[in-house]
């Protein structure tokens, strides 16, 4: 009986064991389980902080608010903005994310794209998170830089041509070409250039005042005729355009050519050698600013003139060569005491002409005696080629120059094979903000388009040197079509407003061309990510980000002590908003 009750006790101690056992084992299996569902989170949690999609909207949350009060105070990296706002008292229902979210997250930054193959084009695409800044060894956009010039505007040329097809449209297109050009929901334009007397882009030779031997100038034509049928009240609409949206259009003329008979070869179009005869310069000046009146009575305020507009291009159009020496002295001697004294707030340009010769002909007359006094910047174009290079060190010897990109445009000969009025060539979009992000990047304070509208054909031209445009209309079916420049001008003309701060920009880890001279506008993946930055009047940063290559770019902005992990497809722009 003993042993039969020591044999049951052991039988008990072993289940008990047992049940022990097994009950350790669960409690072991449910701590191991427990480990490995935390350990998952965990490093769930570090995955999506590091691999967090680039575009994601913030989680909502539903609250209800009361406001009394408006104070705010924000401080950025490169300027402090204080606002405060009267007492108001309102009471509604926002859907936002925890503070305590945002407070980790940072604010979100807006994004716009423009990309060959997705249909974007100016499209708003879901903001861009920002997060508090990383390490990152790829392509960096780094916008911490010091602040520089300050914009004066985008825009194009208003010439004879482009009027004359305006014209010809119907209403509505004049309308939506307006609106997208200079009304609120357009691109931005704020800045036109408009010729003195004709251009290659007008139907003939022309001027105001023919009579020959006329050093008086009692024959000018004060109401400036000419230009009142077609030029003058497209710009006047134009401008009413630009200002409703709270800001003006600001005018930029230029000269092609003197009157035949002001000149040596006696015609408008081409050049001898000096251009004007011996006599006429002062009467030449003086017809500048006369004409100057004549449009500001007729309602077109011109904030600047050009002395001249290609000094050295004896073209077989409109023309009028002067060395640097003789352009120096006619801006000292004549045309600049002559708008002291008319026009004292016109501003006047220099040169107007390749960006390759720009260092020795401003040199020339910035350094002049009198010419100096009256150069308040310097006018170029982009016909030769990037030459950055020149436009940075003409920035760094004339600090307080304005320097302003005048003239671009591409000849029709430039299409490639196969490219439809309808469509446009995607290159010269690309082209064109390789050249704007070139040309701020190295001190530039805007950028200027040749023409604005043309027809079909690329005219009307008495030169038969057609030309493409950003907004081209087919007259026989009255449809306007955008080209690819429109769109990639709009992420710069758009965003960054007059008045803004250029950023010194820089951007690592990238490709940059490295060739030797090659044909204006031309943007290749050798060029790599191209960007540029600006601290907008409204606190905001605008960084506009170029790929002109095949492959897409991943890359950080970095501003401060915040940055963007972002991605760009293969030739596209985009345009981000911090």
């Amino acid at each position: 009986k003993e042993e039969d009750d020591v044999s049951d006790l052991r039988k008990g101690s072993l289940r008990a064991m047992e049940e022990d056992g097994r009950r350790v084992g669960v409690t072991s299996y449910r701590r191991d389980r427990l480990s490995a569902v935390v350990g998952a989170v965990i490093a769930f949690a570090l995955a999506l902080w590091v691999l967090m999609p680039v575009v994601s909207p913030l989680p909502p949350e539903t609250t209800t608010t009361t406001t009394t009060t408006a104070t705010s105070t924000t401080t950025r990296t490169h300027s402090t903005t204080t606002a405060t706002t009267s007492t108001t008292s309102r009471t509604t229902t926002t859907t936002e994310p925890p503070a305590a979210f945002i407070k980790w997250l940072g604010a979100p930054a807006r994004l716009w794209q423009t990309a060959h193959g997705f249909g974007d084009l100016l499209t708003q695409k879901p903001d861009v998170l920002m997060r508090p800044d990383f390490d990152y060894i790829g392509t960096t956009v780094d916008v911490t830089g010091h602040k520089e010039q300050s914009v004066v505007g985008f825009g194009g040329a208003f010439t004879e041509s482009s009027a004359i097809v305006f014209q010809k449209m119907g209403k509505e297109n004049q309308k939506r070409f307006l609106d997208a050009l200079f009304g609120p929901d357009g691109i931005g334009y704020t800045l036109g250039r408009i010729h003195i007397n004709s251009c290659d882009f007008s139907l003939e030779n022309y001027a105001f005042d023919e009579v020959a031997g006329d050093f008086e100038l009692r024959h000018f034509d004060d109401g400036v005729s000419r230009d009142t049928v077609f030029l003058i009240p497209m710009i006047i609409r134009a401008r009413k355009s630009v200002k409703s949206t709270g800001r003006d259009l600001r005018m930029l003329a230029s000269p092609w050519s003197p009157p035949a008979w002001m000149k040596t070869n006696h015609r408008m179009d081409r050049s001898n050698r000096p251009c004007l005869r011996r006599n006429a310069s002062d009467t030449w000046a003086h017809y500048i600013a006369r004409w100057i009146s004549a449009y500001q009575s007729s309602g077109v305020q011109i904030w600047a003139v050009t002395v001249q507009n290609e000094p050295q291009n004896n073209a077989q159009w409109e023309a009028c060569i002067m060395t640097k020496e003789e352009e120096a002295d006619f801006l000292g001697k004549h045309l600049g005491p002559a708008l002291r004294t008319a026009h004292p707030d016109v501003q006047v340009f220099v040169f107007d002409h390749n960006k390759d010769n720009v260092l020795a002909w401003s040199g020339e007359i910035f350094n002049h005696p009198e010419a100096g006094k009256y150069a308040d910047g310097v006018a170029f174009h982009w016909y030769s080629g990037d030459s950055f290079d020149n436009i940075r060190q003409l920035h760094q010897l004339y600090p307080d120059a304005l320097l302003l990109p005048s003239e671009a445009t591409y000849e029709k000969h430039r299409f490639q094979l196969g490219t439809r009025l309808q469509d446009g060539d995607w290159s010269f979009g690309e082209g064109y903000a390789h050249d704007i992000i070139g040309d701020l990047n190295a001190g530039s304070v805007g950028w200027i388009d040749w023409n604005l509208l043309l027809d079909q054909s690329g005219g009307p031209n008495h030169a038969f040197n057609t030309c493409d445009a950003a907004m081209m209309a087919d007259i026989t079916s009255g449809i306007v079509f955008r080209h690819p420049q429109y769109y990639f001008m709009g992420h710069f003309s758009k965003f960054i407003l007059p008045g803004s701060k250029y950023l010194n920009t820089t951007v690592r880890n990238t490709s940059t061309f490295a060739g030797g001279r090659r044909d204006y506008g031309t943007c290749t993946h050798e060029d790599g990510l191209q960007a540029t930055a600006f601290l907008r009047p409204d606190d905001l940063i605008a960084v506009v980000v170029l790929n002109c290559g095949d492959y897409i770019i991943d890359f950080k902005i970095k501003d401060g002590d915040r940055a963007i992990l972002a991605r760009i497809p293969a030739h596209a722009i985009q345009t981000y908003l911090l």
